[in-house]
């Protein structure tokens, strides 16, 4: 129960909270916008008791719910398989003076004694967890004159930047988006920066609607090839393999169930 505790109040989206809209000109502010750091947990959860972990996220939303915790501490949740990331928006870095003020906001509440049953609930479970802090990159990100509402997935694309290499990675990051505001794709990107956990990783979210489109008509390839920018593109692609130590890219699907951001409170 203790390192799920631990986990929760300190809280991990990663990906990204994707319901922020960068501005394409010097004067955006991202903290103007909404929060400007996301804390990620990622959960590798034993296949055979991903169940109970969704389960178990279940109860504390519920005693969330019974709480009436405001979205200042609500949650996302994402899963891939039987891993799972939680992504908790953060407005600064100083909400990490006070890592107890999440459990506080369940004392005396209708939810806290649901909250010690679902903490119970984790005893019983098989898995790792690890945290991470990234902050949001206005100017290496990307939004279109019509993003997708309710997107039901998150494709991320991570790099790990070699040490000494973050000023030329930056350079061909601005390059690539420039690409893509240049041949207008339909899905918005989402950079985020590593600050605590891997100061050299990079994360650029993609919310997305519909898998089948989103590799098919709607995929960058299809844009690229449509403005004659493909080539660009890939020669700015070999380039930022040097500058990378390594690369990923993994499809995450929402999980509503386990998500709390109540509107309005």
């Amino acid at each position: 129960m203790r390192r799920m505790m631990t986990a929760l109040a300190c809280l991990a989206l990663v990906a990204g909270s994707w319901s922020m809209a960068p501005a394409q000109d010097a004067e955006y502010s991202a903290a103007e916008e909404g929060p400007m750091f996301s804390q990620l947990i990622e959960f590798e959860v034993s296949p055979a008791h991903a169940a109970g972990f969704e389960m178990a996220m279940e109860k504390i939303v519920e005693a969330a719910k019974l709480a009436d915790l405001s979205s200042d501490y609500g949650w996302m949740f994402f899963r891939n398989g039987s891993n799972f990331t939680l992504v908790y928006p953060v407005e600064n870095m100083a909400y990490f003076d006070d890592e107890d003020q999440w459990m506080r906001q369940f004392s005396g509440t209708p939810g806290e004694e649901t909250l010690t049953e679902a903490f119970a609930m984790f005893d019983e479970l098989d898995y790792s967890s690890s945290s991470s802090i990234t902050k949001y990159n206005a100017a290496h990100s990307y939004m279109p004159a019509n993003p997708i509402e309710n997107p039901n997935n998150v494709m991320v694309f991570a790099n790990w930047v070699k040490p000494g290499k973050q000023e030329a990675h930056a350079e061909n990051t601005a390059a690539l988006m420039q690409i893509i505001s240049d041949v207008q794709w339909r899905y918005a990107v989402h950079a985020w920066d590593g600050v605590i956990g891997d100061g050299g990783l990079r994360l650029y979210v993609v919310p997305i609607d519909d898998m089948t489109t989103f590799y098919g008509d709607g995929s960058l390839q299809a844009a690229l090839a449509q403005h004659e920018k493909a080539e660009e593109w890939e020669a700015l692609q070999g380039k930022r393999m040097k500058l990378v130590r390594a690369m990923d890219s993994q499809d995450h699907a929402a999980v509503p169930s386990m998500t709390y951001m109540p509107e309005g409170n």
